[in-house]
């Protein structure tokens, strides 16, 4: 049906490096076999997680950890975040609880900076316009860094790209773009006052559109409390991806 038509041949397989017999050739076998077409152009192995130790999981050792254990801990996107950050691909990794903890804090960040910006753009005016300068600090670091990030995901590098929208969100944006930005929000002058309120405000919105492959559930919940005027689609899984 159109399902089929739709959805077959797909563009790529995700699976562990370790059935690639046992599945993935028979898949593709199987799927030339009933429709004369190979059913993935390519194939990304994911390697085993192991506990933090660099050990198999085995309930025999009695080292297994349960993903809804962690998730009830730590949050789901949290540990998306843990999977993903420094596992290069076909590499086995070790799962380290602390580590996951280290992306809640993350999550519980791009909370505070939300509502930091959100606060900061509250009287934004609608013909706000950006200063040179604000012009110049989003080329040259939100559109840099999310080309870069991009051009990661293109080459299948998650593991890289989610590293650099780790240092560039929390680092740059959390951390050293809004202390930058205080003496500018209380500036006397409305011109340098409505750039830095239409600068946070396309920073926030670029770092929730970048970050939700990875860190979906807390992106599409700050999104719904984005002010209409700020996005181009009410939901944030549907939105374009940012293009300069």
């Amino acid at each position: 049906g159109s399902d089929f038509n739709e959805y077959y041949p797909t563009s790529m397989m995700e699976t562990g490096k370790d059935i690639i017999f046992f599945w993935v050739a028979r898949m593709i076998m199987l799927g030339i076999y009933r429709t004369g077409k190979v059913p993935f152009e390519k194939v990304y192995l994911h390697g085993m997680v192991r506990d933090k130790h660099g050990k198999k999981m085995s309930k025999s050792k009695g080292n297994v950890i349960a993903p809804s254990e962690i998730q009830e801990k730590y949050g789901t996107d949290a540990l998306r975040m843990g999977l993903i950050v420094n596992n290069a691909p076909g590499s086995d990794m070790n799962l380290d609880p602390d580590k996951v903890n280290a992306y809640k804090k993350f999550a519980n960040k791009i909370w505070n900076m939300t509502r930091f910006t959100l606060s900061a753009i509250e009287d934004m005016p609608t013909s706000a316009a950006l200063t040179d300068d604000d012009k110049r600090n989003i080329e040259e670091n939100l559109h840099k860094n999310i080309a870069e990030i991009t051009k990661y995901m293109e080459d299948n590098r998650f593991d890289l790209a989610s590293e650099k929208l780790y240092l560039f969100v929390w680092h740059y944006f959390a951390d050293q773009l809004i202390e930058e930005s205080k003496p500018m929000l209380a500036s006397e002058d409305p011109a340098i006052k409505s750039s830095r309120q239409r600068l946070l405000s396309e920073y926030l919105v670029g770092s929730l559109k970048i970050l939700h492959p990875y860190m979906p559930f807390v992106t599409e919940a700050i999104w719904q409390e984005l002010p209409k005027q700020l996005k181009d689609q009410d939901i944030l899984m549907v939105a374009k991806w940012p293009k300069f």
